[in-house]
């Protein structure tokens, strides 16, 4: 393996850093162009804000970094006689510094963009949208690869806001360098999760955390709001705080003052609160339920705990600690996600929200629970995220429907950060053309339900990929059509192979949209990528997995290790999804090689931009060859061990037909060795995308879930199985 990434050296990286740039081909076209040069200067209008230093400061460095052009900044108290005399200057402002022409937008973040032959001038609703237009300024300088900007007279605006994402450099991290990589993608918040009013979740030892393995580290919050604030972010807090006492008992409100109203009280500036069913949950008088908190449910009480079903009495707790945070924060935002009951009757799910407070968000995913027809003719749905589906799914229609009528402001899981359940140790998922397809439902949405906000992941994080700008472009009023965006894009990163690209992404959108968002897999080897093991008998108390002890999720602890597929009696459903991920492997599998003939064309150097994003495809395909094999090794595992007198013989045909193979012990046998070499190959495979870009494999609540380490452990299992085999195959009552 050539020497390049290790552990964590994806931290490391200044994302936003500018690398000398050149004309992409047929960037100057026929339009008018004003070119910069040494002689311009960036005009700012004197100011003391932390977020003003920051953009003017990220634009001059741009103009170095990628042109070797040196612009000087001028700070000055009289800006109208630059704005009247703007020649040879970028002028940065913000609308109250300009007499007329108004930002027309309600939106804090929109900016009005005037690029003539001799002069620029960015005004923003705010000083965000004056950042936001700058790095604006900045991406359409990426794009071109030239110190020139077409002329232009528009206003853009957001379509979404706020648009939320957890860390993705380390769970509820955020150094500086994340946070400017955020503000230039178009983010506008961070999610930061609480379990105590001064701590986060960091995966140490705590005994009354709510979640088991679900540690507290201490974190300052008035001060991440702060340094927030600096790159123009706001800070949202996703509560895991024990809410143990109903709002009918007489020591409530006392009981909620000692954590949220503490939480707020020390840092007021605090944005928003997200609550989900599951980390939600309070003794509820709702009698569909258990009444207690998943961690204390009696194993005797067939009802769910309350976090999964949408009790009447939520709306009594809303408005309990609503009115505890707003004695500190009048403004704060309440947001309640209905993630946990979407399986719930319609009925019951929109009497909830009937009786929700009315000056609280609704947080609706926005796929999941939708149902299909697969390949054979069964029915399957999707168990969690997925971008297999675009949506919106019927629940969040009919859920959307209802905020709409009530006049409930909306926002949406959305998963944008270009992350899923679909993979777990993939920094993206590379399926441009599948995003394009929920962007475009999202913009809809807006529409037609006034979905305003996004929550663009979970606690896998985002990290920038090209998806950023793909994404950012999407969602910004007056930019360029998406199609040509990717485009310009691909032609951006892939120059004169741009085509091949374009084609190669189409190969993984269309296959992505065949993956079948199972729970199986979901929570199994797509969570951990070639890590998964193939195992014979193998318990899961047997497993000595790999963990790093300060992860949220330690040791597979979100991934279940032995695969949970018994294939009979379902044996068709185990066929359908067999069949399918063997068709979504196959079109990654065309789509690498397509990449890989750019990358020699254009000879793409080992550990750039470019040759990453080829791992990341890479390492995708591997982990649809290890779901393959873990369905092909449990098919002729299950036929094996099973013997023909427990499995229906039309079900015993039906797999062995799938496999391709007779049912007797010795095919069967050279089958599952078969599927162990090439296994142990594709770690191989996989190994070597881990070497160029250390971002695969991790993901920030398990740490890591594929490297070196992970690599060996698998291919020790799978030598551990095989010598399982064949002491199986030695006992005297087998054949």
């Amino acid at each position: 393996m050539k020497s390049g990434s290790h552990d964590y050296s994806f931290r490391n990286q200044y994302f936003c850093a500018v690398p000398p740039l050149t004309p992409t081909p047929n960037a100057r076209g026929s339009a008018a162009v004003c070119q910069i040069d040494d002689s311009w200067e960036i005009i700012v209008p004197a100011s003391d804000s932390r977020l003003v230093r920051y953009y003017a400061d990220d634009l001059s460095h741009f103009f170095a970094d990628a042109f070797g052009v040196s612009l000087r900044i001028r700070y000055v108290k009289n800006i109208r006689s630059y704005i009247d005399n703007p020649s040879g200057k970028i002028i940065l402002i913000q609308e109250s510094d300009r007499a007329g022409n108004p930002v027309m937008s309600d939106m804090k973040a929109a900016f009005h963009l005037l690029v003539a032959d001799s002069y620029v001038i960015v005004t923003g609703k705010t000083e965000r949208g004056t950042a936001r237009g700058v790095y604006y300024l900045e991406d359409s300088m990426r794009l071109r690869g030239e110190c020139s900007l077409l002329t232009e007279d528009s206003e853009h605006a957001p379509l979404f806001c706020p648009r939320m994402t957890h860390s993705g450099t380390e769970l509820d991290t955020f150094p500086d360098n994340f946070l400017e990589a955020c503000a230039h993608a178009g983010m506008d918040a961070i999610i930061v999760y609480a379990g105590h009013p001064d701590s986060h979740l960091h995966g140490f030892e705590d005994p009354e955390a709510l979640w088991p393995g679900a540690g507290r580290g201490y974190c300052d919050f008035a001060n991440l709001v702060w340094r927030a604030e600096g790159y123009g972010l706001d800070v949202y807090v996703y509560s895991h705080i024990l809410c143990d006492v109903h709002p009918d008992e007489p020591e409530a409100e006392a009981y909620y003052e000692a954590s949220f109203g503490k939480l707020f009280k020390s840092a007021p500036g605090i944005k928003g609160l997200i609550f989900v069913g599951e980390t939600f949950e309070f003794p509820s008088k709702d009698p569909h339920t258990s009444g207690v908190r998943c961690q204390l449910q009696p194993k005797d009480d067939p009802r769910v705990s309350p976090g999964w079903y949408p009790c009447y009495d939520y709306p009594q707790l809303l408005s309990l600690i609503q009115n505890t945070v707003r004695k500190y924060n009048p403004d704060v935002d309440i947001v309640f996600w209905t993630y946990n009951w979407g399986y719930v009757d319609k009925e019951a799910r929109l009497a909830l929200i009937e009786n929700l407070p009315k000056d609280i968000t609704l947080q609706v995913t926005f796929e999941m629970w939708e149902s299909f027809i697969g390949v054979n003719g069964k029915r399957y749905s999707i168990d969690d995220y997925s971008i297999s589906f675009p949506g919106p799914s019927q629940v969040f229609i009919d859920e959307a429907e209802k905020a709409k009528e009530l006049g409930i402001r909306l926002y949406t899981m959305a998963n944008t950060g270009g992350r899923t359940w679909d993979n777990g140790a993939c920094p993206y998922l590379p399926v441009p053309q599948q995003w394009q397809k929920r962007y475009e439902a999202l913009c809809a949405a807006n529409k037609e339900y006034g979905l305003i906000g996004l929550m663009e992941n979970h606690h896998y994080g985002w990290l920038p990929s090209f998806l950023s700008l793909f994404s950012k472009n999407a969602f910004t009023t007056n930019g360029l059509p998406n199609d040509e965006m990717l485009r310009q894009i691909a032609a951006r990163d892939y120059g004169s192979c741009a085509d091949l690209a374009l084609r190669a992404w189409e190969c993984f959108s269309e296959g992505i949209s065949k993956v079948i968002a199972a729970g199986v897999d979901q929570y199994g080897p797509y969570r951990c990528g070639p890590t998964y093991p193939l195992l014979f008998d193998q318990t899961a108390a047997e497993l000595q997995i790999p963990s790093a002890p300060w992860a949220w999720h330690k040791g597979g602890s979100i991934w279940n290790p032995v695969y949970n597929d018994s294939v009979f009696p379902n044996y068709e459903n185990t066929v359908m999804r067999y069949r399918h991920v063997k068709t979504v492997k196959e079109h990654f599998a065309r789509g690498v090689k397509l990449l890989e003939e750019a990358a020699e064309t254009i000879k793409v150097p080992f550990g750039s931009e470019v040759s990453r994003q080829i791992a990341v495809a890479r390492f995708l395909l591997c982990t649809y060859v290890t779901t393959e094999n873990v369905i092909g090794w449990t098919m002729a595992k299950a036929l094996l061990l099973r013997g023909e007198k427990d499995i229906p013989k039309d079900g015993m045909r039906a797999v062995s037909e799938t496999l391709g193979i007779k049912n007797t012990p010795a095919e069967l046998t050279e089958y599952m060795k078969q599927i162990a070499a090439q296994e142990t190959e594709n770690v191989a495979a996989a190994l070597k995308c881990w070497g160029e870009d250390s971002s695969i494999g991790f993901e920030a609540s398990m740490e890591y879930a594929f490297n070196d380490v992970f690599a060996e452990w698998k291919n020790a299992e799978t030598e551990r199985s095989l010598q399982r085999l064949e002491e199986w195959l030695g006992r005297g009552d087998v054949l």
